[in-house]
């Protein structure tokens, strides 16, 4: 059979660089078509681009073999070059960079344990969420992540997939469920794999950033044999493997490696807050917490302070403040810290890690073969595992329960240690009746106040940080044939099997019940932790190990025919059929316990789901080519869902060319989206975003003043969002259209406009909470908010019998009114040689976000340009602008690349919190941060920057070396303290590649 070579290039970019690409590129000579031009928008081959001897190919989101790549629908493809020259070492980071990728992204700084699909990667497609992203492999589909994004959304981990293999990737920019399915709304990634390789291949490379920190390692070994022309058959087998160290906030600069911000201040000399726990900065004292040395009280028998030590004092003053920082509150400042010394701790700068520690290990394998003339075989295998590896703030010894919890969030609150202990007791919430008198045990050695016959009420957190591993193993086979027969009859048939297997370890996480035993029995060391046997902290903090699986297999067939001939060419029509089944079983973490509900977890997130469905297709496509400057694609699908849902979903398209040089094109379907297994059986999952009370709301300014003002009441303090799954959910229902063109002026010089619109209705998402805070304020913790429930948080110690602040937000999923997103995608794409072996490439795109817009209730949240929907990006926003710019020189054996990354900035109202886009004042507490004089830090964030450079030299046919230097002009993250609820002091989603800082890669391919 002949093997056809792929021409890709890339298009896109904003209006002002289009105009100035254009500028050179009209002056530019005409010339013939080269074929190695790297990225494209055109549609491109698919998965099974079976070449035919004609060179056809069968394009992402059609089920027809064409000559023509442009179909109606647009599609980027950025080929194996294409990310070599780009110094791009992951599909993940890949996909993620293209401009079609909007908010919800889940991408590396998400990978620190603050999410809940910790060591998972995938992209959300014009900001739909992932599970609306349909993500495949040479076309067929995977088994998703056993673990939902923030506990209701299934995705494809794009981790899962072989990186030395690729051959490209295709992303499609429409909405494909009659293609593809349900979860296609946003549209397709099809990463396609390698179909011949022969000889040795090899690809070793290091890294580390100009900090010294952050260091990578990579090798791949790639062996193959045959040729499919010469001897009918290949065969390769690849192994991979990739290393990357942690990367820590310490080692960044200020801001971003400390809680302190109280360096940044405004011209009236107003600063912002030394954040670090227990710290007392500009007359400020930013309350009392918990942390590895623990401070103590007496307490009498109703749990109330003893008159005269209502402030708390180090447990072990012989022993200091060990590795924290001593800090002496003045007395007038605070009656529970005030005249004696506390313990100050940035966990920032001990813990909080920007980049987690991840290695990947991968085997693949296929076999191809052509059966007679007409007809080709393949079968291919891979293994892959990532280990992920995150490190989290100590583990809190008081505090709330996370859900689920029958007796309503009971909160431990505070630690008490009781007078006496024995070997025999048995802790519970106050330490009271615990089995100990003086009859059977001991003074407690621990309570400093025992022998005046006091408890001590302690606040301490654990002495170690919380640790949790993840390890992923995807294991995926697939086999199919495809040909032709009799009069041009051409069919496909494949099959898949894959199966995601996921092993979580926490350490160091406490279980209170088991705590207040220890405590009870005089098992804990207080004064000297470091004391504390391993077998102890065995039984305090036992390891919380979790499995979870995810499965999926499919087969489908198609079946196609030139029907008859046309004035502009033959229709064709196709008919196919497919039968899938999925399952995830993910039990919870930190299940419910009805008889004790404090042997659980502190902190641990209950996310969990069980369940498995049979999905049952039809679909067809018929193409007609009307007259040669016009062609219609129709393609309609029926699933059928053994959970009960079905659905047809249409979609036809059309692209007409008045003229060789120009080309419009256009799209309009219908798709549905099923609820996800969490959204329909998920267990109750718990997120936390962060509030401020506002001074200059009377509610809150009334809140504050209850509390004498302290920081309890004004500083930030997390909110739970605990969802529910509900099986009574609809669908969603979508509407996609599309309009653009294709214009090239000359050959090898080319532009792209599409606009693109999606609504969706019926969307299934939490119950609009955004009033809740006020209610909860006015109402003396009433809440009226239909399908919400309100649990108020911890007590303030200093003042127990005032309104605790807001603890938790309790909703059931539901469908809500309607969703609506649109924009516009621009492209430029130019190769132009310049004499003797020199060529250049230019490859420009970009996306621009129009609207992003949410119906609730007939009342309508706009979030493009915004740090929202919070709900969706945790508060990393929908920016309107990402664009990228590739330049590449090309002289003889010698390749240099840079490219360039944009994402424009966020007005930081979050509008699903309460916020206004546009007035600062109003997203004060919500997530605009303030200086100490109550004026806003930030309204608005600069836009994000980024330049790639990679160099590489062919010193002959076998052996290439290669330099980059990613981030090559050191340009630090956008300052953003409101992004992702105040957690990094920038955005993760859109300046994760900025604060690893400069880096340096070198490597070398060889071939045999």
């Amino acid at each position: 059979m002949k093997k056809t070579q792929i021409t890709s290039g890339l298009r896109g970019g904003t209006a002002l660089s289009a105009l100035v690409l254009a500028s050179a590129l009209f002056a530019a000579p005409a010339f013939a078509q080269d074929t190695s031009t790297t990225t494209t928008t055109q549609t491109a081959p698919a998965a099974d681009d079976a070449a035919t001897d004609d060179g056809a190919i069968v394009v992402t989101g059609s089920l027809f073999r064409r000559t023509n790549s442009e179909t109606p629908s647009p599609v980027t493809v950025l080929s194996a070059a294409t990310l070599e020259q780009r110094g791009i070492n992951t599909v993940a980071e890949a996909v993620q960079r293209v401009s079609a990728g909007g908010a919800g992204n889940i991408t590396q700084g998400w990978n620190t344990g603050s999410n809940f699909a910790t060591g998972a990667n995938a992209v959300s497609l014009r900001g739909l969420t992932v599970q609306s992203t349909l993500t495949i492999f040479d076309g067929l589909r995977m088994a998703p992540y056993p673990l939902a994004d923030d506990g209701h959304r299934n995705f494809v981990d794009l981790n899962t997939i072989p990186n030395a293999i690729v051959e490209r990737i295709e992303v499609l920019r429409d909405g494909a469920s009659s293609t593809y399915g349900a979860d296609a709304v946003a549209g397709v990634i099809n990463v396609i794999t390698k179909k011949q390789i022969t000889g040795l291949h090899a690809n070793v490379s290091a890294g580390i950033s100009q900090q010294g920190d952050a260091a990578e390692q990579r090798i791949d070994l790639t062996w193959g044999y045959g040729d499919l022309d010469e001897q009918g058959f290949n065969f390769y087998i690849n192994g991979e493997y990739q290393r990357q160290d942690a990367l820590y906030a310490r080692d960044r600069k200020y801001p971003f490696g400390t809680a302190d911000l109280s360096r940044i201040c405004n011209a009236a000399g107003s600063c912002m807050f030394n954040n670090v726990q227990n710290s007392y900065t500009n007359g400020r004292w930013n309350g009392l917490f918990a942390t590895q040395v623990p401070v103590a009280r007496a307490v009498d028998a109703t749990g109330a302070a003893i008159p005269g030590s209502t402030a708390f004092t180090l447990l072990n003053p012989a022993a200091g403040c060990r590795e924290l920082t001593p800090v002496n509150v003045p007395a007038a400042v605070s009656a529970t810290a005030g005249g004696t010394v506390q313990c100050s701790r940035d966990a920032r700068a001990m813990y909080s890690q920007l980049f987690p520690e991840q290695e990947r290990l991968g085997f693949a394998g296929r076999f191809t073969a052509n059966i007679g003339d007409r007809a080709q075989f393949y079968a291919s295998a891979n293994y892959y595992q990532v280990r992920t590896e995150t490190q989290g703030t100590p583990s809190p010894m008081s505090g709330n329960l996370p859900p689920p919890n029958p007796a309503g969030f009971l909160q431990p609150s505070n630690l008490y240690l009781p007078v006496y202990v024995c070997g025999t007791g048995v802790g519970n919430r106050l330490m009271t009746g615990t089995g100990c008198t003086a009859a059977n045990g001991v003074l407690n050695p621990q309570n400093p106040y025992a022998a005046a016959g006091n408890r001590a009420q302690v606040l301490s957190s654990y002495d170690q940080p919380r640790y949790i591993q993840s390890k992923s193993r995807s294991l995926r086979a697939a086999a199919g044939i495809n040909g032709s027969f009799a009069d041009d009859w051409n069919y496909s048939v494949e099959a898949t099997v894959s199966q995601v297997q996921l092993d979580i370890n926490q350490y160091n996480q406490i279980i209170p019940q088991r705590l207040w035993n220890a405590v009870a029995r005089g098992e804990w060391n207080f004064l000297n932790p470091a004391a504390n046997t391993q077998a102890t902290r065995d039984y305090v903090a036992p390891l919380n190990s979790t499995r979870s699986f995810s499965d999926l297999w499919q087969v489908s067939g198609t079946l196609s025919k030139d029907l008859f001939q046309l004035p502009g060419g033959p229709l064709q029509a196709a008919v196919g059929g497919s039968y899938r089944h999925e399952s995830i079983n993910n039990p919870s973490a930190n299940a419910e316990n009805l008889t004790s509900p404090y042997d659980r977890y502190f902190v641990a997130n209950a996310v969990g789901a069980v369940g498995s469905r049979n999905v049952k297709s039809a679909f067809f496509e018929i193409n007609a080519p009307i007259i040669p400057q016009l062609e219609i694609n129709a393609s309609g699908r029926y699933d059928d869902y053994s959970s009960g849902q079905s659905n047809f979903s249409p979609k036809i398209g059309a692209k007409f060319t008045p003229i060789k040089q120009l080309a419009i094109r256009g799209t309009y379907s219908k798709g549905f989206r099923i609820p996800s297994f969490n959204e329909s059986f998920g267990l109750p999952t718990t997120g936390y975003v962060t509030y401020t009370l506002n001074p200059a709301v009377p509610a809150e300014a009334a809140f504050i003043a209850a509390h004498g003002g302290n920081a309890y009441a004004t500083g930030s303090f997390p909110v739970g969002l605990t969802s529910t799954g509900n099986p009574s959910l609809a669908p969603e229902k979508s509407t996609s259209w599309t309009v653009g063109g294709i214009f090239e002026p000359i050959r090898n010089v080319s532009f792209t406009v599409d606009y693109w619109n999606i609504e969706v209705k019926d969307i299934i998402g939490g119950a609009d909470y955004s009033d809740v805070r006020r209610q909860y304020y006015t109402n003396n913790g009433v809440v009226n908010v239909p399908g919400i429930t309100v649990v108020p948080g911890t007590p303030d110690v200093a003042f127990p019998a005032a309104l605790p602040q807001l603890g938790f937000i309790q909703y059931s999923f539901e469908n809500n009114d309607s969703q609506r997103v649109s924009g516009i995608d621009l492209g430029a794409n130019v190769r132009l040689p310049l004499g003797g072996d020199i060529t250049l490439t230019s490859a420009f795109e970009a996306a621009y976000l129009l609207k992003f817009e949410k119906s609730i209730g007939g009342t309508v949240q706009r979030y493009d340009g915004t740090l929202s929907p919070c709900d969706v990006t945790s508060c990393s926003g929908a920016p309107k602008w990402r664009g990228s710019w590739q330049n590449t020189v090309e002289i003889g054996g010698f390749t240099g690349s840079l490219t360039a990354y944009y994402t424009s900035g966020l007005d930081l109202a979050s509008i699903d919190y309460g916020g206004i886009k546009g007035n600062c004042t109003a997203s004060i507490g919500s997530s605009v941060s303030t200086y100490a004089d109550g004026t806003p830090v930030l309204c608005k964030t600069k836009a994000q920057w980024n330049a790639d450079l990679a160099l590489s030299y062919r010193i002959n046919d076998r052996f290439t070396v290669y330099t980059n230097v990613l981030n090559v002009f050191g340009i630090d993250p956008v300052f953003d303290p409101s992004a992702a609820y105040h957690i990094f002091q920038f955005n993760p989603s859109w300046s994760g590649p900025n604060i690893l800082g400069r880096y340096f890669r070198v490597g070398a391919r060889v071939k045999f």
